[in-house]
């Protein structure tokens, strides 16, 4: 009798064990694949195990739960892209500003956008008018002020930066991020510069999410009539980003492709021909781009998750599901709405907050 409820008081821990640990083993990422999660395989449809009285139900695995790799190389630039991604540069680049985009072809939602170095910006609005008044051809005093001198005052005077430089290179490159907000400081990156957790809208009015990051950079100083006009640089200016409720299965992915960027020798020659003291603190090596991967997924490790569960939620009414969890995987799936009414099983159960946070291993459908 005593061996039996043994038996029976393990299986309920281990039950529990399953439970707890919320978002099962679909979370997180690790190896050179964050893309091959566990689960179902794509078009999987479970079916009852032998025994089992739980109905078959129709699962449609997550466009991140197939994601593969390939190499990417320009001559200049080395990297890991998802299969079937496009690298786009602008037509007019440099070796000390390199700038890139890494996007799904399909949908330019989903995206990286990657510049070495960005120059030309004022330290206050003061500064910014009489430097125009004095240089009115100069490209400088066409820049935004960064005042103060942070990531987060970057970013909120990005879609000015964005539209100088678009003008600049005659070419329609650098997006923009219209009711850009920042949701949350992540914490200095290896660089310097902060990283950001922020929330803006596509031109459908789409709500979308991203990781921001810029390492802003005061090169010095030269005084004209009591006004500092020498120029503020910022270096390594990355945003990732995809539509608000499918970050969370994104960007694992995108940070192991930020991880793999290499430059090539070939890059390294032209960049070392061009730079200067002002360029003195871009260090262009991959162990740079390791180190700030490892600190972004770190930081977006411990992030709130009052933000995730808001958001979520609010995703899963306007968009008709419900989220439930595999309590023999943990897995977590967005049903459709109802799916809880007419399932009999126990297998399936309506997620706990907590759970918002994890990343989605795919959709119950009709």
């Amino acid at each position: 009798m005593k061996k039996r409820q043994f038996r029976c008081a393990l299986a309920l821990l281990l039950l529990l064990t399953i439970v707890l640990t919320g978002c099962g083993s679909s979370g997180g990422y690790s190896g050179s694949n964050p893309g091959s999660t566990p689960g179902n395989t794509p078009g999987n449809t479970p079916g009852t195990p032998a025994g089992s009285k739980d109905p078959v139900i129709r699962i449609v695995p997550a466009s991140t739960s197939g994601i593969t790799y390939e190499a990417y190389d320009n001559g200049y630039l080395r990297m890991q892209i998802p299969k079937g991604w496009t690298v786009e540069t602008p037509k007019t680049n440099t070796f000390s500003g390199y700038t890139f985009q890494l996007y799904n072809p399909n949908d330019k939602d989903y995206m990286i956008q990657f510049c070495l170095a960005m120059s030309g910006f004022l330290k206050s609005e003061e500064s910014k008018e009489l430097y125009a008044a004095l240089y009115s051809a100069a490209a400088w005093g066409q820049m935004p002020a960064i005042d103060p001198q942070t990531t987060e005052q970057y970013y909120r005077v990005w879609n000015e930066s964005a539209a100088v430089g678009n003008q600049m290179i005659n070419q329609e490159f650098f997006v923009t991020l219209p009711e850009f907000e920042i949701i949350e400081n992540l914490g200095q990156t290896p660089l310097g510069g902060d990283m950001l957790r922020g929330s803006f809208v596509n031109d459908r009015g789409e709500p979308m999410q991203g990781l921001f990051t810029t390492t802003v950079v005061d090169v010095g100083s030269f005084y004209v009539y009591g006004y500092d006009l020498a120029p503020l640089n910022t270096y390594h200016n990355i945003m990732m980003y995809a539509p608000d409720a499918e970050f969370v299965n994104w960007q694992p992915i995108y940070d192991y492709c930020l991880s793999t960027i290499e430059f090539t020798d070939a890059f390294m020659i032209g960049f070392n021909s061009e730079q200067n003291t002002q360029l003195a603190s871009v260090q262009a090596n991959a162990k740079i781009y390791n180190e700030m991967s490892d600190m972004i997924m770190d930081s977006w490790n411990r992030r709130s998750s009052s933000y995730d569960i808001i958001s979520q939620k609010r995703s899963d009414a306007t968009l008709g599901y419900e989220r439930v969890y595999d309590v023999e995987t943990g897995d977590v799936y967005r049903a459709y709405n109802g799916f809880m009414d007419s399932y009999s099983g126990t297998r399936y159960q309506s997620v706990t907050d907590d759970m918002y946070t994890c990343v989605i291993s795919g959709y119950i459908e009709k």
